[in-house]
């Protein structure tokens, strides 16, 4: 992640402290890459919007400044969500299918002030929420703020395009990247959607409309963009062989922007090409299947040595950390079925990827909450203090016993699968190589 040279005031380092709390709460693995640094000035992020609550959270975290949100003004209706919503400096945009009145004038406006104040502002330019892993059609208003900014004097404005790429967003403890692209300098290639003479203005609808494409092409470079899931997930895997063949250790973990930002471009070739690789990755994947194994384990191995090894530091982890995990789970195993359950309600992936993060922050608030007022009655002020600087770690103990468990588990599974595959392991080889090929080709 590059460096940025900007200043937070108190605010903006709470909300980011806010933000990573929940961030690293709802993911187990949160990876972001900036193709640019940040020196300050006018800003205005745009991304994609597929998970709902958990897309602004993301960014906050991943943006070396906090931007200011534009959000549908309905979110403010509710009395403590507006507050919060209003501390956080986020800005309301009206939307013509929402009941009641309203018009934008106030939030152009806002947001040209914030511009011209050199703010970093954040927009989801598809003006909804998609549960396809493609790019919707642009709304202009990306293109209009900038532009009418522009017109009211704001210099030094920069479009950044940012993906935000889910495992699975309706899982908590899964995995999430952002990509965050090279920016559009708008005083740089004002030329490219403006004819010489012509009006730089959002009056301006031709420029309006040219500046429109041009941010959802650099969008759809760094954004997830395939013909459907399927889809996705098999370039996914492809990226994965490629990093995994590259890399020193095939144990590694794998960068999951540089996978992403491979998917992608894989995502973005020819339809005979991307089926190419498709029929190429899927043969080999139902073979490992069948031998109830996966690339990472085929190309790495499990020796003995390794299976024991990785048994004692897990088993270690397990009994360091056994006692606070017991009392983690004894305090949090109610709120955890609860949002369990909320898994199981019948509604589509991107509802989901907001309400389950909403779920676990109210009912595991509201259980810490009773506990520590309960020390408070028993124990007095010191007590409840102490028992809230430990809340946290006993739920990360629950996490860490539980994942130390998991790679137990697996790695024993894998150690005896391998045992029993030598006699398939030249097929897989040759599927393997197979897959390499088709895939350095595309690439």
């Amino acid at each position: 992640m590059t460096r940025a040279v900007v200043d937070q005031s108190r605010r903006e380092r709470l909300i980011r402290k806010l933000a990573g709390l929940l961030v690293r709460g709802v993911y187990r693995r949160v990876d972001v890459f900036r193709m640019e640094e940040d020196e300050g000035g006018p800003r205005l992020s745009v991304s994609n919007h597929f998970g709902g609550f958990t897309d602004p959270l993301l960014l906050v975290y991943a943006m070396p400044r906090v931007p200011r949100i534009l959000a549908r003004d309905v979110i403010w209706r509710t009395p403590i969500v507006r507050s919060i919503m209003n501390w956080a400096g986020a800005i309301p945009v009206h939307k013509p299918e929402d009941r009641g009145a309203g018009s934008n004038d106030v939030m152009f406006g806002s947001a040209y002030s914030a511009l011209a104040e050199g703010s970093h502002l954040l927009i989801f330019p598809e003006g909804i929420t998609r549960d396809e892993p493609s790019i919707a059609p642009l709304k202009t208003g990306a293109a209009r703020i900038v532009l009418g900014a522009r017109a009211n004097g704001v210099e030094g404005i920069h479009i950044i395009p940012s993906g935000i790429h889910y495992e699975d967003k309706a899982s908590l403890r899964s995995s999430v990247s952002v990509l965050v692209g090279r920016s559009i300098d708008i005083d740089a290639t004002i030329d490219d959607y403006v004819a010489s003479g012509g009006d730089e203005s959002p009056e301006n609808h031709a420029a309006v409309r040219s500046l429109t494409d041009a941010i959802e092409t650099e969008l759809r470079r760094v954004a997830p963009d395939f013909a459907d899931w399927a889809e996705a997930r098999t370039l996914t895997v492809g990226a994965e062989i490629v990093l995994r063949t590259l890399s020193d250790d095939p144990r590694d973990e794998i960068p999951l922007a540089g996978r992403d930002a491979l998917a992608g471009h894989l995502g973005r070739k020819p339809a005979a090409t991307k089926s190419r690789v498709v029929g190429a990755i899927d043969r080999y994947t139902t073979e490992l299947s069948n031998m109830g194994l996966d690339d990472a384990q085929l190309l790495s191995g499990i020796t003995g040595r390794q299976f024991l090894l990785r048994s004692v530091v897990s088993l270690v982890l397990t009994l360091v950390l056994m006692p606070f995990a017991l009392v983690g789970a004894a305090i949090n195993w109610i709120p955890y079925l609860l949002v369990k359950a909320v898994g199981f309600l019948r509604m589509a992936p991107a509802m989901m990827s907001t309400i389950k993060p909403l779920s676990a922050m109210l009912v595991f608030g509201a259980t810490w909450g009773l506990v520590l007022w309960g020390v408070l009655h028993e124990y007095g002020g010191r007590g409840a203090a102490l028992a809230g600087l430990l809340m946290p770690l006993y739920l990360a103990s629950v996490i860490v016993v539980v994942e130390a468990v998991q790679v137990l588990w697996t790695s024993f599974a894998t150690w005896r699968r391998l045992r029993g595959a030598r006699s398939s392991e030249d097929l897989l080889e040759a599927r393997r190589r197979e897959v390499l090929d088709v895939l350095v080709e595309a690439i």
